[in-house]
């Protein structure tokens, strides 16, 4: 699928690791949302033409709506106010609640042979990563698996970034939709999504939710995650998961590259994914993600999945604050069907970036320390296709103009050597390039993303710099992958960034930067400075594999758990299921004040435990916590989720 790219600003993606600034920066801030949408719901007994009357005066477009919850995914007017529609919207009787579209971000920080690194399955205090844990500090795997190694039946979504889901380690316990023909572009079960084989992306609205987010500030978070629940085990390659087998259903809601450009996880693709994830057979929902706003159309969905019987799998955050205070969703949410988890490394306590919560926070499962040391599958690796920073001369481009070439000058603002559209302004009706001499090899590689820094100084929407690619070095077109437009002002200098897509794109193109100029204003252009061009080749070699740490990786443990759980007592309701893991878990006195069951998640304890004496908490506790959310928190002043006025 080509498709032109809008050009990102590049901000710092450490959200992965616990304690970076990214971490740091949620706490307690404004939840983001995005700007000109909104999820309206209206009361049950409004008519439809009442609900027609409403959505045009406020000039609304429906993008879709959300049947199992009622809720309306709408688009306002380009120069409408968010909040001032907001406004108008809760005072209405006819609404039962408005909300942004909120944006949410990542957290992250057998006979296989890597077997001995997988701590958390079994610890015997061996040295993993720059350390050393405790001995027996795990989840009592290997017992369990004496008992129970999964049920290939077993689905489990994995809302994330994807799965990359021909990972040798893992294509054996991927979903497949039966009621689908491959590649025939049509919707052969109904269900609305065509060719949905594997899954869905819904970033870019296709069939295809692999993980091509490798190494860029992200290192394939659903990959990782996938395999913690269930990379095959015993199959005498790579590690072994949780559960030895099941159905990983990947659900792509978000790319790393647009996530750094602040465009973020929007609410809207996370209801999609729930609501896809409930209608085709998800048993567990594995959510790494959360933060601060309180959605009611998220409650709302996570409320449905509870009806339908499914498991949701929540992280508590990486930010050390107390969720019973300050909640993050959509762990926080008082739902019986959700298990919040809080992260514990390699000697059994709470960690240090782990968020915690004696009345909001379920359970505490490994999630490693701040050096990253819970290894799992990875996509391949990115690696560097293109780089120019103009250094060394211009070489390696072409040039062309109607009045003035560009030329490379040393710039103290980038303290480098940069290439520029012209000395001075512009002139009037400019058109002038450069373009790579040589193609770029990209046979096979997906995923491409481009980096530059640059400042311009264009006119609004008159001027452009056209970011272009050619297969033959002739015919260019923006409608290629890793290309865009720029006009108006930078801020200063910025890095920007843009993501291709999944196609590969051809065995070697060129690549092209155009001004182009009105006959009117004139200003200073452009300078660019250090173009990388990034891809990944989408071979498995053996060597997919790698280190991470933080809440999002401590949520598939519990995933896996409860997918063992299942698999041995298929006769248990959801709610039983999270009531076993509850009640079997190992004391610790870290956690003994901080989360609702005292300890760390027992695998082999948790097959067995006699639920008839256990203490009848688990199924009513509402959960509590996140993985990688930012949002807005609309409420004001009553009790429910959303933006809602008192009736």
């Amino acid at each position: 699928m080509k498709r032109l790219l809008v050009w990102m600003i590049l901000a710092a993606w450490a959200a992965l690791v616990p304690g970076t600034a990214a971490d740091d920066a949620g706490v307690g801030q404004a939840a983001d949302y995005r700007r000109g949408e909104i999820l309206v719901k209206f009361r049950p007994e409004v008519p439809e033409a009442e609900r027609q009357v409403i959505r045009d005066r406020m000039g609304a477009k429906v993008e879709r709506v959300f049947e199992s919850i009622g809720v309306e995914h709408w688009r306002l007017p380009g120069d409408a106010d968010t909040e001032a529609a907001l406004g108008r919207l809760v005072e209405l009787p006819e609404v039962e609640y408005a909300e942004p579209n909120y944006i949410y971000t990542p957290q992250a920080i057998p006979g296989d042979p890597d077997f001995s690194r997988q701590w958390y399955l079994r610890n015997t205090g061996q040295w993993v990563n720059g350390s050393a844990g405790t001995p027996g500090a795990d989840i009592a795997a290997e017992a369990a698996w004496d008992i129970e190694t999964g049920d290939p039946g077993m689905v489990i979504a994995v809302i994330d970034s994807g799965v990359a889901f021909e990972h040798p380690d893992l294509i054996q316990n991927v979903w497949t939709n039966d009621g689908e023909i491959p590649d025939n572009g049509l919707d052969d079960d109904g269900n609305g999504y065509p060719d949905d084989l594997h899954g869905w992306d819904f970033v870019n609205d296709d069939g295809n939710p692999s993980d091509y987010s490798r190494d860029l500030y992200g290192d394939g978070h659903g990959t990782h995650v996938a395999g913690i629940i269930a990379a095959a085990g015993d199959n005498g390659i790579g590690t072994a998961g949780v559960m030895w087998q099941a159905r990983i259903m990947p659900l792509q809601v978000f790319d790393l590259f647009q996530v750094n450009a602040f465009e973020g996880i929007q609410n809207s693709l996370i209801l999609a994914a729930v609501e896809y994830a409930i209608d085709n057979g998800a048993r567990i929902i594995n959510c790494s993600f959360g933060g601060y706003g309180e959605s009611a159309a998220l409650f709302d969905i996570f409320r449905v999945a509870d009806e339908n019987g499914v498991l949701v799998t929540a992280a508590a955050g990486n930010e050390s604050l107390n969720n019973d205070i300050l909640p993050v969703y959509p762990a926080g949410y008082d739902l019986p069907n959700i298990l919040s988890v809080a992260a514990v490394d390699e000697d059994g306590g709470l960690a240090a970036y782990a968020n915690f919560g004696v009345l909001s926070v379920d359970v505490a499962a490994p999630g490693g320390n701040s050096f990253s040391n819970i290894y799992s599958t990875t996509p391949p690796a990115r690696e560097e296709l293109f780089f120019e920073d103009f250094e060394s001369g211009g070489g390696a481009w072409e040039t062309a103009y109607r009045f003035e070439e560009w030329s490379i000058v040393f710039r103290d603002d980038f303290a480098s050597s940069v290439i520029q559209d012209s000395a001075g302004d512009y002139r009037e009706g400019e058109e002038s390039y450069i373009q790579t001499l040589s193609p770029i090899a990209a046979d096979n590689y997906r995923g491409l993303h481009i980096q530059f820094s640059t400042r311009y100084a264009l006119e609004t929407d008159h001027d452009f710099l056209y970011v272009e690619g050619s297969r033959d070095g002739e015919n260019f077109s923006v409608d290629f992958p890793v290309t865009g437009a720029l006009t108006g002002f930078s801020a200063g200098i910025n890095s920007l960034n843009a993501w291709g897509s999944e196609e590969e794109i051809g065995p070697e193109f060129f690549l092209r930067f155009r001004l182009v100029a009105d006959d009117a204003v004139n200003y200073d252009g452009v300078y660019l400075d250090d173009i990388r061009l990034t891809g990944i080749q989408w071979r498995f070699t053996g060597g997919e594999y790698g280190y991470k740490s933080g809440s999002s990786m401590a949520v598939p443990v519990v995933s896996g758990v409860a997918g063992l759980v299942w698999s041995h007592r298929p006769g248990l309701t959801h709610h039983e299921v999270k009531e076993a893991i509850m009640a079997s878990v190992d004391p610790h006195d870290s956690l003994a004040d901080r989360v609702a069951s005292g300890g760390r998640v027992n695998a082999a304890a948790a097959l067995t435990v006699d639920l008839d004496e256990a203490p009848d908490d688990g199924g009513d506790s509402g959960g509590g916590g996140g993985c990688f959310i930012e949002s807005l928190p609309w409420r004001r002043g009553h009790g429910g989720p959303g933006w809602r006025m008192p009736r």
